[in-house]
């Protein structure tokens, strides 16, 4: 069959690795990973000398500052939204409330529209095919991955194919770099951003406005960029995968890559004020990952 022959020769988008392994993919990549290597704070919890005088004064302020901010001593004010920024922070708690439901035909119609962004030119046999797997879904039906990321894990997938296509193939092909012979999933990665974000910029404590240092920075960013969560999902998903390539890492390294994706997201919105959302994923572009002090 066509399609038999097209899955086989699909060595190109790399997934193979995965495929091969399924047994052992029951759950979603990020979310048993150690604490220690998945949570970070918006400041520095060490002083570390760096490269230079100047590097080592702001990493050592940096680091007093988030010990004072711990110990509950440094207070801000309460965030008060104005009406652009809570419109477009009600759209977004509007849409992570929704979950997958694979019997919804919109839900269906996203799947399938998915499909036609990544392979174009091949018609998709069925919702329940091995074909699925090709594209870094666990099974044969994606609608069992999306768990606690929602339907809303789905669109920035469609979102990133539509608006960021570059960027959408070449994570999903695997043409950067040097690849691992076990691989990462493509979508059950993107899924794991999704969730990783709405965490990471307080999104989740609705009917609260995020007040972190990270959250405020992405309301700054919200406010001059309606579409500001997925011009923070592509970059963080691009991101992901030069860390992965620069870290040389394989599939039980995920966690530890993704800590390091969110630790950078995290200190970019921190100690930045983004006018826009090609102005935030040119600084992450340009800033991370960072090389490593020897």
């Amino acid at each position: 069959m066509a399609s038999e022959a097209w899955s086989a020769s699909q060595s190109v988008v790399r997934q193979r690795s995965i495929t091969n392994q399924e047994d052992t993919l029951g759950e979603p990549l990020l979310q048993h990973a150690p604490e220690d290597e998945l949570e970070s704070a918006p400041l520095s919890t060490s002083c570390d000398a760096g490269s230079s005088v100047m590097e080592a004064l702001y990493s050592c302020a940096r680091f007093v500052v988030g010990i004072v901010r711990r110990l509950g001593l440094l207070t801000e004010p309460p965030v008060e939204l104005t009406p652009t920024q809570k419109d477009r922070l009600t759209n977004i708690w509007d849409q992570i409330r929704v979950p997958f439901d694979g019997e919804l035909e919109e839900h269906e119609m996203a799947l399938r529209r998915l499909w036609s962004l990544a392979f174009p030119d091949i018609e998709l046999p069925s919702m329940k095919t091995k074909l699925w797997k090709d594209m870094g879904w666990q099974g044969e039906y994606p609608g069992t991955d999306f768990r606690a990321a929602g339907f809303v894990s789905l669109q920035n997938l469609i979102t990133l194919a539509e608006e960021h296509p570059d960027i959408f193939a070449a994570l999903l092909h695997k043409s950067n770099g040097v690849r691992s012979e076990w691989e990462y999933p493509f979508a059950v990665g993107g899924l794991n951003i999704t969730f990783m974000l709405q965490e990471l910029l307080q999104l989740r404590k609705e009917p609260d406005p995020p007040d972190s240092p990270t959250g405020r920075g992405f309301l700054v960013l919200l406010a001059n960029e309606e579409t500001a969560f997925d011009w923070v999902y592509a970059a963080a998903f691009e991101l992901l995968d030069k860390v992965w390539i620069e870290q040389k890492a394989t599939y039980m390294e995920f966690p530890v890559v993704m800590a390091a994706t969110k630790k950078s997201i995290e200190e970019a919105l921190a100690e930045n004020n983004f006018n826009s959302g090609v102005e935030f994923l040119e600084y992450i572009r340009t800033t991370y990952p960072k090389p490593s002090s020897s």
